[in-house]
């Protein structure tokens, strides 16, 4: 229930308590404005429901976490960090590829592809790889941010805590114009091409150190969105909810990961010209 997209409201209740405890009136208020059409019963049956779960207290009419269930859950989460980032976690473990190898994944659609290509870009970001070393990506097109902002926000904040984030877009469209705020220049640079480094739409790649990721979307999901792109005069609600629909859609991807040093070397070339990068200590 708790921490994922699920737009319950026990959810949204521990979203707003993350700022400190909160008068119940307050927070029915709160909640009302972001979720039209809630009662005020039924924030009260989300709380006694989170109370009974031990996770939210309530005293003196106001509403706070249980600070013994924190605690609880920094122990759970920073255990999970540890076996997923800093360590082995089996088969699946793309950190331990020697140069020459890669592992390739297949999955239906482009919502899909992205959840697994973001836990596999923060874990090389946050890897045992030098800081000085940035994390490099090729986007055709930057949509993520506009389909996906909330998780590929959070991706490139984890990221850019370690290394820089050098991000590259294959045109200047209006829509890939419109991202360019999301970069400070420093941590996190952004630069868009004239024309694409490559002749298909649907290839996209990081790299990190020696690492490679390479997704190839499917080719009428590029297609769609290429055609959104180009035709596209002014971002609003409705070109937010056209892109989300195509990249929610059926569609088959495959993403590759491979260790090259000289690949890896060779594709930063055609990228690092382009970005500020101090030199190495």
């Amino acid at each position: 229930m708790l921490f994922g997209k699920e737009k319950s409201l026990e959810n949204l209740i521990c979203t707003l308590l993350q700022q400190g405890a909160i008068a119940t009136t307050s927070l029915i208020e709160q909640i009302q404005e972001q979720r039209l059409g809630t009662t005020k019963q039924g924030v009260y049956a989300a709380l006694r429901q989170l109370r009974h779960e031990e996770i939210v207290v309530l005293h003196n009419k106001k509403a706070s976490f249980n600070v013994r269930w924190l605690k609880q859950a920094e122990q759970f989460f920073a255990t999970a960090e540890q076996h997923y980032v800093q360590s082995d976690f089996g088969r699946d473990n793309f950190l331990n590829l020697k140069d020459g190898e890669k592992i390739s994944y297949f999955f239906s659609t482009p919502t899909e592809t992205d959840n697994f290509w973001g836990h596999a870009l923060v874990i090389l970001g946050e890897s045992s790889i030098p800081s000085g070393e940035p994390a490099y990506l090729y986007n055709q097109h930057e949509w993520f941010l506009i389909a996906r902002r909330e998780s590929e926000r959070e991706c490139f904040d984890i990221i850019t805590k370690k290394r820089r984030l050098l991000v590259t877009a294959g045109a200047k469209t209006l829509l890939d114009r419109t991202v360019a705020t999301e970069f400070d220049g420093d941590r996190g640079q952004y630069h868009m091409l004239d024309t694409p480094l490559f002749a298909k739409n649907n290839y996209y790649f990081n790299i990190v150190g020696d690492f490679i990721i390479e997704v190839w979307i499917d080719p009428v999901v590029a297609t769609h969105i290429e055609s959104l792109y180009q035709e596209t005069e002014k971002l609003g609600d409705e070109t937010r909810e056209k892109l989300t629909k195509i990249v929610t859609g059926k569609g088959r991807s495959r993403l590759t990961i491979s260790r090259s040093a000289k690949k890896a070397e060779r594709l930063k070339k055609l990228l690092r010209k382009n970005f500020y990068i101090p030199a190495k200590k």
